[in-house]
């Protein structure tokens, strides 16, 4: 194993699943430490190729991302791997690390007020390591509190075949010149304390009197002059983002686009200020359900609907605004609803359980489509799925696509909470069941010559029309973006 200090401000990482909190969260740990350099260089994010804005400081950043897949039966030969080759992991199943002042890894140490408040954008004397992260978020507060803070900290993770181990972590601290002070996590079997103490270290006697062992050890190595307390200094302030900033009060932003048909806003869709579910409620069939207010879905932030928006703000026919709109849907919007359900009754009709057809994908590095949403969770539902699922169940004939396509639903919210079905996904199910239930189409044709694609694009184009209608009738004026939500780069 490696020997010595394992992390500087060079230090750059390649970030594994693409997940933004935790990425930015890096960043701005950059940004407190003064850093000149992001320490993310690219994102590994299977089924997703290009760049992920973030802010790096005041500034808004592109990073590259990448669509790759390490399979985690790998795990046993990466760690032979870096045994051999004088390579360190830390983990796999672990928060990371930190050095304080120079490079954090993911969510390691929490918030940024945590942070700060546990002195981590400087270096301090202390080394420490633990198997979870739980413990070192609590110790490294702990130990800001007694001492002048942590140098390195390292989680090792619990797995059963962990990347490295406590002790080469402690022996690699002895090799890194900064440090007279290093910490291990306690351990309950009295033989191993007992070890620890003939070699030399200092063993409190139980958890309660940890925190004082730690500031008495340390004010005794400042005595000896065998360390030297950091100097404090101020962190910049991370600038606020102006989400939080509008929800707080302190600015307001001027809106660009003004629509009075559609509202996404909230809990439940309004379509022209009436919810959705009363408009279901009313007694509307199946069919109007699911091709009038589902399919047409009067969204105008959508790519088609804003396109139709911009087109009609420019002028033109109402044609020309639709074809617009429609000329946005294909693989990225709407139109993969073929290629979509093709998957997924494949998958279906070949028995494949959901966990299988879910892991068969992602080895492939395909996402599986129409699963996932950016605002809506597996505590927080889209109405609409809802609405059309109870609708479905009480009036189709059968729904086994659907129920499949819930099951599947299920199997990805075990990963993460965002990985619902979403309405997309629902609709697929639903004309898959639809269009087996009338007997008149085999199931090859189903999916082959466009039948799902035609019947979204029909009800699509309700919307389109009601968007340019709008705009219109309220004579908006020509659209220009704002060059503020622009990111330019080199």
């Amino acid at each position: 194993m490696a020997t010595g200090q394992l992390f500087s401000k060079t230090t750059q990482a390649l970030f594994y699943n693409y997940k933004q909190l935790p990425v930015q969260r890096m960043l701005d740990f950059d940004f407190l430490c003064r850093r000149e350099t992001p320490s993310v260089a690219a994102i590994i994010n299977p089924g997703s190729e290009g760049f992920k804005k973030l802010f790096f400081g005041q500034e808004e950043i592109a990073i590259p991302s990448r669509s790759d897949y390490v399979p985690e039966s790998d795990t046993k030969q990466l760690i032979a791997y870096a045994k051999t080759n004088n390579k360190v992991i830390i983990g796999p199943a672990t928060v990371g690390g930190i050095q304080a002042g120079a490079f954090k890894i993911g969510d390691t140490a929490g918030t940024t007020d945590n942070i700060i408040q546990c002195k981590l954008y400087r270096p301090g004397s202390v080394g420490f390591v633990s198997k979870y992260g739980g413990m070192s978020d609590e110790l490294y507060n702990t130990i800001a509190r007694v001492t002048d803070g942590i140098y390195e900290g390292i989680a090792i993770g619990g797995n059963v075949f962990p990347g490295s181990t406590l002790s080469d972590h402690v022996l690699r601290f002895n090799n890194i010149p900064q440090w007279e002070m290093n910490n291990g996590e306690m351990e309950s079997a009295q033989a191993k304390n007992q070890a620890l103490k003939d070699t030399g270290a200092v063993v409190p006697i139980s958890y309660e009197v940890f925190e004082g062992v730690i500031k008495e050890t340390f004010q005794k190595l400042v005595k000896e002059g065998k360390i030297t307390p950091i100097k404090e200094v101020t962190p910049p302030q991370i600038p606020e983002d102006l989400s939080t900033a509008i929800k707080s009060g302190k600015v307001r932003v001027p809106t660009h686009i003004i629509s009075t048909i559609s509202d996404e806003r909230g809990v439940e869709q309004r379509y022209a200020g009436v919810p959705m579910s009363t408009l279901v409620e009313q007694g509307y069939g199946v069919g109007d359900i699911i091709c009038i207010m589902m399919c047409a879905d009067h969204w105008s932030l959508c790519f088609g609907a804003h396109n139709s928006i911009v087109t009609a703000r420019a002028g033109k026919d109402l044609i020309s605004c639709l074809v617009s709109g429609l000329l946005t849907i294909g693989p990225r919007f709407c139109g993969a609803i073929d290629d979509a359900a093709r998957y997924f009754k494949d998958a279906y009709d070949r028995g494949l359980p959901p966990s299988e057809f879910v892991e068969g994908m992602k080895i492939k590095g395909i996402r599986v489509p129409r699963i996932g949403h950016r605002v809506k969770r597996g505590d927080n539902r889209d109405k609409r799925v809802e609405l059309l699922q109870r609708n479905a169940r009480e009036n189709f004939p059968s729904v086994e696509y659907m129920e499949y396509a819930v099951q599947v639903e299920t199997y990805t919210l075990s990963k993460a909470n965002n990985l619902i079905l979403n309405i997309g996904g629902v609709i697929r199910s639903l004309f898959l069941d639809l269009l087996d239930g009338t007997g008149m189409f085999t199931k090859q044709e189903i999916v082959e010559i466009g039948y799902l694609n035609g019947l979204f694009v029909l009800a699509r184009s309700i919307g389109l029309i009601g968007h340019t209608f709008d705009q219109k009738r309220m004579k908006q004026s020509l659209y220009r973006h704002p060059w503020e939500d622009v990111l330019y780069t080199k």
